[in-house]
């Protein structure tokens, strides 16, 4: 069985939710396997979706098709078939950054590092004869 087709979105989440109160309200429709709110790095908190994967691809269209819309602990669910696999990459995986990123670099640009300011010169002799707060 493609375990794509078994695994959902669940935007629109009340950011209280656990992941128990989750599998308990998709638990309805079918074997939950696996149930993933993600959360954020930094705060720890919740972001406000989850992926939730089911036993059957029948059990999570069930599931999408009763619960999208529908409210949860005071939100609209927003459900639908999660997409992340389909990108290349497993959920969670991190992309790699292209080469020559950052201040400039790339094609035919060299790159620049922190404090450089190429040929822009000093920025308060740039402001010249402006008459600026600097030039008092």
């Amino acid at each position: 069985m493609n375990q794509q087709n078994q695994k959902l979105y669940v935007g629109n989440l009340n950011f209280d939710a656990s992941e128990d109160q989750v599998r308990e309200l998709f638990g309805s429709y079918g074997e939950v396997q696996e149930v993933k709110i993600v959360m954020d790095r930094f705060s720890g908190r919740s972001r406000g979706f989850a992926f939730v994967r089911m036993e059957t691809a029948d059990a999570a269209g069930k599931a999408k098709d009763a619960l999208n819309g529908q409210p949860f602990q005071g939100k609209a669910l927003v459900i639908d078939w999660a997409r992340t696999e389909q990108q290349g990459r497993p959920m969670g995986e991190r992309r790699e950054r292209p080469a020559g990123g950052g201040f400039g670099g790339g094609e035919g640009r060299p790159r620049r590092e922190w404090g450089d300011r190429g040929d822009r010169g000093d920025r308060r002799e740039s402001r010249g004869d402006r008459g600026g707060f600097y030039n008092r």
